[in-house]
């Protein structure tokens, strides 16, 4: 029997097998499809974020994010360990038949889902999170994304002093809103703390934008370390921090 490949690398067979899967209703796959994206490990895909999370993430009430995942858990594709009443959170893992078939689609040559970098596909560059150190998942571009957030920030309004409420500043460059609980959060705090900075959230306030909490930053994720990019974006959020506190301050102070 072949070995299972790490989940990183057919992420996108195991995705497609369940956007094509008739009896999975919207919301179930909904759920799914932000687990596998923003919270599944890159090793073996387990990921165990609360209801509360996963239904702020995706403007469903806990409630019907627990149904969901029921009926993930039902048609085979993830496995629940259900946690207590004693603040342990439930940990949920494809299934290793769901594994299986997403590797064997993938070794087969899967004419569906791209392979190859040079096509659109995926890989699994070595750049860490606080996730996994093995690295994420390449997306192929996605054109219709980006011409919304062209135009979202050619739309958006600058921010007032109360705080952060849209993509533009009164001065400098464009923000990008970044929801909360998704893994671009998580790589953004790893990058912080590797600069002696605390996490977004103990720094920047939560902003509403389009039903979700979330921040306003410099880019969807971090440039690389050491580049004028990087320098730009780290010069850029401390600028915000220090706005942030100044208002408070002034808000105190009143």
């Amino acid at each position: 029997m072949s070995e299972l490949l790490p989940f990183c690398k057919i992420k996108l067979q195991y995705i497609l097998e369940m956007v094509t899967d008739h009896e999975l209703d919207d919301n179930a796959l909904r759920v799914a499809l932000y687990l596998a994206l923003a919270h599944a490990d890159h090793e073996t895909g387990e990921s165990r974020p609360s209801f509360e999370t996963v239904g702020a993430a995706i403007g469903k009430h806990a409630k019907s994010v627990k149904r969901a995942l029921n009926k993930v858990e039902a048609a085979g594709y993830i496995t629940i360990e259900r946690g207590t009443n004693k603040g342990k959170s439930s940990r949920y893992r494809p299934t290793e038949a769901a594994m299986r078939r997403a590797t064997e689609r993938r070794r087969e040559g899967d004419k569906v889902v791209p392979l190859s970098r040079a096509k659109g596909g995926q890989s699994c560059p070595q750049r860490g999170t606080d996730v996994s150190s093995k690295g994420g998942q390449d997306c192929p571009p996605n054109r219709e994304q980006e011409l919304r957030k062209e135009q979202g920030r050619a739309s958006a309004t600058d921010l007032p002093d109360e705080g952060q409420s849209g993509g533009t500043r009164s001065e400098g460059p464009p923000l990008v809103f970044v929801p909360r609980g998704i893994c671009f959060v998580r790589d953004w705090n790893a990058r912080l703390a590797r600069e002696g900075m605390t996490t977004l959230e103990r720094s920047l306030p939560l902003s509403p934008h389009e039903h979700h909490l979330g921040f306003w930053l410099p880019a969807r994720t971090p440039a690389p370390l050491g580049s004028v990019e990087w320098r730009d974006q780290l010069h850029l959020l401390r600028d915000l921090i220090r706005e942030t506190s100044a208002n408070v301050e002034h808000r105190h102070a009143i």
